[in-house]
């Protein structure tokens, strides 16, 4: 018996800002134009809408807020690969995080575009999905929008549909080991550390990251302190939590 393998590597993305026709963003879950609580609201990531307003407000701290994510964004061209890098993958999404309590300037979005945050490896055989990334611009930290945001995200994942939300079982967060603040975070979210995951990505020299024996590639490798919480948790005192978080002034 002979066997065959078409395999071909998809070719590079193509980005684009073309504003004339509706945004496509490719995702297996159904979601709404926006989810919000009463300070933040998530809409769906627009290049042609949010990409440049973004990118200009990531870019003075980008070494900073990039250090422990998985990849590099040395520049805009780069940032709009990794938009469709997102929506060319079925099972992520991204969002921009809007904040309600700064009044829009007509269509300036300088004010209250306070970051992007997304979905990844949805599976809704499983009802299972992972939140990331999460990237809170430099003037939005330490404030009450990535909460909101999360808590957003874990309303719309772990409520059962008769409440609004999807009835996953499952949510979890995976962090750089070194990226305390992140783990903090999640289980500020009422997430659990369930385990220490090796060599779980292969990054560049520049990032954060350890070297691999001779013969396995010159790219530096990544651990991640893997998170989650569940349905079980949800139902038992979660949901309340994550609400108090969300309300709290």
């Amino acid at each position: 018996m002979s066997f065959v393998n078409s395999y071909r590597a998809p070719a590079p993305p193509i980005y684009s800002e073309d504003a004339n026709e509706p945004y496509d963003i490719n995702f297996s879950i159904p979601i709404p134009s926006c989810l919000e609580t009463s300070r933040v609201k998530l809409v769906p990531f627009t290049p042609s809408v949010h990409a440049k307003t973004f990118f200009s407000a990531f870019q003075p701290a980008s070494v900073e807020l990039s250090r422990y994510l998985p990849f590099s964004i040395p520049n805009y061209p780069d940032f709009l690969n990794f938009v469709e890098w997102f929506r060319s993958n079925p099972n992520a999404t991204l969002f921009a995080i809007i904040d309600k309590t700064k009044p829009r300037r007509d269509d300036v979005l300088e004010d209250n575009l306070a970051g992007v945050i997304g979905f990844l490896n949805a599976s809704t055989a499983n009802l299972a999905i992972e939140i990331a990334p999460v990237i809170t611009l430099p003037k939005f930290q330490r404030t009450f929008v990535t909460k909101n945001a999360v808590g957003a995200l874990l309303r719309f994942c772990l409520d059962v549909p008769s409440e609004g939300g999807l009835g996953f079982r499952r949510v979890c967060w995976t962090a750089h080991p070194d990226n305390l603040a992140s783990v903090k975070v999640a289980e500020r979210m009422g997430m659990k550390i369930e385990g220490h995951l090796r060599w779980t990505w292969a990054i560049g020299l520049d990032k954060v990251g350890k070297k691999s024996g001779d013969g396995r590639g010159e790219m530096l490798g990544r651990d991640s302190v893997l998170l989650a919480i569940c349905w079980d948790d949800w139902e038992k005192g979660g949901k309340e939590h994550v609400e108090n978080l969300i309300n709290r002034i």
